[in-house]
């Protein structure tokens, strides 16, 4: 699990627990992912796939959100996409984690990891993907069956 810190732009800052003790951040992109030591100063530690401008692209979001990732307890966004399978995403929401089936979601079943990862949670008990352009009930995922995909187009 990597608990996001911020998102700005098309950057999202993380951190893996238990990783390491040398304080430091990974920030991914659609492109590829960086590893940014903090101390003495915000540099780069591994780079995967970025280029040059989006590294310091990706340096400069880091250090606007320096408080943020360096504040003891910090707050971690309230939706994170967890695991992706061929029959399930697992959506981790504060300490819940919930499976979101294919077989009762089928509108994931050909979504990509990036636009999995989008979501965003408007309310304690709403879910957002707007790539998808799909809204979900928390409920409706804990209780797929209390909310059965069925039309009730009168003839």
């Amino acid at each position: 699990m990597a608990p996001t810190i911020a998102r700005d732009g098309q950057f999202r800052l993380f951190f893996f627990s238990r990783e390491e003790a040398r304080i430091h951040v990974h920030v991914a992109h659609p492109d590829g992912e960086a590893k940014f030591w903090l101390t003495p100063s915000v540099h780069l530690a591994v780079n995967v796939g970025l280029s040059p401008l989006q590294i310091r692209q990706a340096q400069a979001v880091v250090g606007a959100h320096l408080k943020e990732i360096k504040m003891p307890g910090i707050a971690t966004s309230t939706v994170e996409i967890t695991n992706v399978s061929p029959h399930c995403f697992w959506v981790l929401l504060g300490d819940e984690e919930l499976a979101v089936s294919y077989a009762d979601f089928p509108w994931f079943k050909r979504a990509t990891i990036e636009q999995l990862s989008a979501v965003e949670r408007p309310t304690p008990d709403h879910l957002y993907w707007p790539q998808l352009d799909i809204d979900l009930s928390v409920a409706s995922i804990r209780s797929p069956a209390s909310f059965p995909l069925a039309s009730k187009v009168s003839a």
